[in-house]
């Protein structure tokens, strides 16, 4: 095999095993899930309140666990720019970036329906997007400065 073929190989499980991790969290049964976002809404309030701010355990519970579906899409969304940018599977860089921004979190969101305790909320695909959308743009920012970089190194 080709020294070329491998790495994209190795990108793409990379990024493979990343989509596996974000499916598996949306696997677990919504009282585990719960519990442990309640664990962390609860350590992070401890320090909105420390700073002087008082807000609504569920309302702050609720927007703890939708940064975190923007997060984790965010690193997709970093990771996705990476892999295509090096290795993408479809001749256009583009397309492949749309099918794998609105499949993975309609999937994503779709298996939860199977999964006892939880809720499909489609809204939440959305936010994914948007989450992958500006891991991207951070991605593609440092490509550029990268590229810019080195083409200044070579002129």
């Amino acid at each position: 095999m080709k020294k070329r073929t491998v790495l994209n190989l190795l990108i793409w499980i990379g990024v493979g095993c990343y989509v596996a991790w974000i499916f598996s969290n949306s696997l677990t049964i919504g009282e585990y899930s719960s519990a442990v976002s309640t664990k962390a809404a609860n350590f992070l309030l401890r320090y909105v309140n420390r700073a002087g701010f008082t807000i609504d355990f569920n309302l702050f519970h609720h927007y703890v666990r939708k940064l975190a579906h923007f997060s984790e899409y965010a690193l997709l969304g970093f990771m996705l720019v990476l892999a295509i940018r090096i290795a993408p599977l479809m001749k256009s860089k583009f397309l492949n970036f749309i099918i794998i921004m609105i499949g993975i979190p309609f999937t994503d969101e779709l298996l939860q329906h199977f999964v006892p305790g939880r809720t499909t909320a489609f809204l939440d695909s959305f936010i994914d997007m948007a989450g992958i959308l500006a891991g991207s743009f951070v991605a593609y920012v440092l490509v550029l400065i990268i590229l810019d970089i080195f083409k200044k190194r070579s002129a």
